[in-house]
C-alpha cells in the first residue's frame, strides 16, 4: 500500500475538482428541466477522468455528453427527470462532503507528524 502523501493529496484534489465539475453539470440539468428540447448532460466517470489525468499530469477538463435516462422525455423535447437528478446531486454532495473529510484529515495528520 503506497501511503505517499503527494500522490494522496493529488488524488483527492483530482476527486475535488471531478465531483464539483459534476455537481454543476447536474446543476444546470436542473436549471433547464423546463427548457423545451433540452437534453439532460452527464460526465464522464471518475477512472476515465483518473486515466486522462495521468496522461496530461494535470487535472484535465472534464468530459459532457449526453446522458443517458431511463425516465422518459416530456413532450417537448426535455428528457431531464427532476427526481433523478435530485438523487445524483445528493449523492455528489455526501461524496464531496467525504473527499474534502480524507483530505482535511490527512492535512491534519501530516501537519501533526512534522510539527
Amino acid at each position: 500500500m503506497n501511503l505517499d502523501a503527494p500522490n494522496l493529496f493529488e488524488l483527492a484534489s483530482h476527486r475535488l475538482k471531478w465531483l464539483s465539475d459534476r455537481q454543476k453539470v447536474v446543476s444546470e440539468n436542473i436549471a433547464n428541466a423546463d427548457t423545451a428540447g433540452y437534453r439532460a448532460r452527464e460526465v464522464e466517470g471518475f477512472d476515465e477522468y483518473l486515466r486522462i489525468a495521468d496522461g496530461v499530469g494535470e487535472s484535465p477538463d472534464v468530459a459532457i455528453f449526453e446522458a443517458e435516462t431511463v425516465w422518459g422525455e416530456d413532450l417537448s423535447g426535455n428528457n431531464v427527470s427532476l427526481e433523478e437528478q435530485l438523487l445524483q446531486a445528493t449523492e455528489t454532495a455526501g461524496q464531496y462532503r467525504v473527499a474534502a473529510n480524507l483530505y482535511r484529515k490527512a492535512h491534519d495528520m501530516i501537519r501533526a507528524v512534522s510539527g
